[in-house]
Parts: structure tokens; C-alpha cells; sequence
């Protein structure tokens, strides 16, 4: 179950007041920049950009949307996260709740396979079959995988369950190499070649999904030196991907199997802790997203959550350790979830 959170400690009369200032645009919006763009995929939705309007001008979409930004500031000021980079974001209000270093160059890790994901589903059909082939060979040594063989067919399904569940970068390549080839109109490509221009229309996904501060040079998130974003981008990628039903269905699994045609059966096991009802880490509510880690990278998680009729998602990176990334994300969504509890009883 979700833990309670303490009360907040504030007077009722200083959180009226703050509540006050924010409905006539005096209280400082936590962005002004942050702003969805409307996703392609399975479930488009149309989000508006409502943020820096102030003062009577506000409709009233607007003025609770201030009244939800004040009691977060106010609820979020009394926490403390570990990571070194973190964003909150209410998909159901469109506000971001809070932010802390959150347009700051990182590295995403394998948080990266959500708009490699994205990439996909927006060039090929549910009816799609993937053979696994010789881009095998480009799967960063020691990196996580799904244990795919040369030859094995997988359907989209299959093949986002084998990227998303157990973070295989060896899907992420199979991906990256049969669109990239697809694409190019040339079956005789090489099989970096492929990948490149799979590549180039991730980069073109992410800039129209308002995607500004990133460079994406792998499939994977598998460090090369080159590849960076920012915690503020990849919320931006994140709220795209819990809006495709294709994804959805994908990350809200706790567990996949794939049966082969000659027998071979693999199973996959979410590794995102929130999720698991056993895990001293669950979070009831939790649709997932995507975890990842790699040593530059630190500890990443972009964790989604229920309640209260609201969806949040939080994006934190570098964290401190295993612990501290469930840790700071059952916390920041413990907060977000209040700031909308309070918000609804004004």
C-alpha cells in the first residue's frame, strides 16, 4: 500500500495564503518551458501549452492548475532526493510538479529504449515480424540482454516485451537494424548502416515530441561517449510513451514468456521493484515505466503511478545506489500525490 505522508506542518493560514499568491500568478511556476507535444501512436492526445499565462487572465483550467503547482512547492520543499537529477510531472493536469537539475546534460541509460520504442511503432505495422540477424554482433559487451539468438522470429509484441521488460539491448539492435534497413530501401545495407539511419529518425521523434536538449547516437542507452539528454527530455519521451496503448501494455507487465516455433521458451521479469507486490519497494498504483543504470549513468528509474484519478510520472537519474532510486521515487510520488489530494478538497 502506499505510505502516508506526514502532515505537512504548515499553518492553514500560510498554505491559504500561498494558494492565494499562486491563483494571481504570484507564485513562480516550478517551469515555463515544459509542454508535451501532441504524441503519434496508439493514443494521441491533444495537450495545450497553458504554461506562463498569469494574473485574471488565467482560465480556470489554469488557476487549479496554480493552486496544484503552490501546494507542491510547498509539499515538495520538505523532501529530500538523493538524485542528481529529478522531475515530476502530473499527466492529468499537464503541470510539472517539481524539478531539480532537470535541464542539466546526463545520460539516460536504458531509459533511452522508450524512444527507441516510440521509433518503432511509428514505422511499422502490428503485423510486423522480426528476425533476429548478425546485429548481434553490435550488443556492447556485458550489457543487459533478452537472450535472443540469430534466427529467432518475434513478433512486435514480443519484441518490445524482450526491450522494455529485462531492458534487452540485444532487441533494442534487432529494432534499430530492421527499420533502419526498411527504411533505407536497400537489403543489402551493413548492419551499422541500418542502425544509423534508425538513429536518425529517433533524434527526428524526439524533437517532435518538443525534445531540445539530446542528442541519441544508440538504440540502447549503452554509454558511448557521444549519446545525452536531460532529465526535463526524457519526461518529455516518457509522457509520450504512457500514452501508447502499444507501450502501455508492454510496461504495465510484471512478467512476459515467449514461446519460439521450435520449442525454446524465454521469460522475462519486470526489474522495476515499485511493481512487485513482494518487494519492500511496491508502490501501489504503479503502471511502470522503465529502469535503467550504467556507471556514468548512475542508477536511473522513470517510475508511473495512479491515484486519485491523476497520473504522475517521475524521471530521476544518478541516483545514489539501488535503494535510494525507489526510494526517492516512492517519496516524490508520496508528494505529488498529496499536492493532488489537497488540491481536489479546496
Amino acid at each position: 500500500m502506499r505510505r502516508k505522508k506526514k502532515p505537512s506542518g504548515l499553518p492553514r493560514f500560510l498554505l491559504l495564503l500561498v494558494v492565494f499568491l499562486a491563483a494571481v500568478g504570484l507564485v513562480a511556476s516550478m517551469t515555463t518551458t515544459f509542454s508535451p507535444k501532441n504524441p503519434s501512436g496508439d493514443n494521441p492526445a491533444g495537450n495545450t501549452d497553458t504554461h506562463g499565462a498569469s494574473g485574471t487572465d488565467l482560465p480556470t483550467a489554469d488557476l487549479e492548475s496554480e493552486t496544484l503547482k503552490a501546494l507542491a512547492a510547498s509539499l515538495f520543499a520538505e523532501e529530500s532526493f538523493s538524485s542528481g537529477h529529478l522531475a515530476v510531472y502530473d499527466v492529468t493536469a499537464e503541470v510539472m510538479l517539481y524539478e531539480k537539475d532537470a535541464q542539466a546534460k546526463i545520460t539516460a541509460a536504458s531509459t533511452t529504449k522508450l524512444l527507441t520504442a516510440l521509433t518503432l511503432l511509428e514505422y511499422v505495422g502490428q503485423d510486423t515480424v522480426f528476425t533476429v540477424g548478425s546485429e548481434l554482433s553490435l550488443v556492447g559487451a556485458g550489457s543487459s540482454s533478452a537472450d535472443l539468438v540469430q534466427g529467432q522470429r518475434l513478433t512486435v509484441e514480443q519484441i518490445l516485451d524482450a526491450l522494455l521488460i529485462p531492458s534487452g539491448n540485444d532487441a533494442a539492435y534487432v529494432i534499430a537494424a530492421h527499420v533502419g534497413r526498411n527504411l533505407s530501401g536497400d537489403p543489402q545495407i551493413t548492419d551499422q548502416d541500418a542502425v544509423n539511419v534508425f538513429l536518425e529518425k529517433m533524434n527526428d521523434k524526439a524533437k517532435s515530441l518538443g525534445v531540445k536538449n539530446s542528442l541519441f547516437t544508440c538504440p540502447d542507452g549503452y554509454p558511448d561517449g557521444k549519446q545525452y539528454t536531460t532529465a526535463e527530455d526524457m519526461m518529455l519521451i516518457s509522457v509520450a510513451a504512457a500514452k501508447n496503448a502499444t507501450i502501455r501494455k508492454t510496461v504495465e507487465k510484471t512478467y512476459s514468456e515467449i514461446v519460439f516455433p521450435n520449442g525454446n521458451t524465454v521469460g522475462y521479469v519486470n526489474t522495476n521493484q515499485l511493481m512487485v507486490p513482494s518487494s519492500s519497494y511496491y508502490y501501489e498504483g504503479t503502471f511502470g515505466i522503465k529502469t535503467g543504470s550504467t556507471p556514468g549513468a548512475g542508477q536511473c528509474l522513470i517510475a508511473g503511478a495512479t491515484a486519485y484519478g491523476h497520473e504522475l510520472i517521475v524521471a530521476l537519474f544518478k541516483a545514489n545506489g539501488n535503494d535510494a532510486r525507489y526510494t526517492d521515487a516512492r517519496n516524490a510520488l508520496d508528494a505529488g500525490f498529496e499536492a493532488v489530494r489537497q488540491a481536489k478538497m479546496k
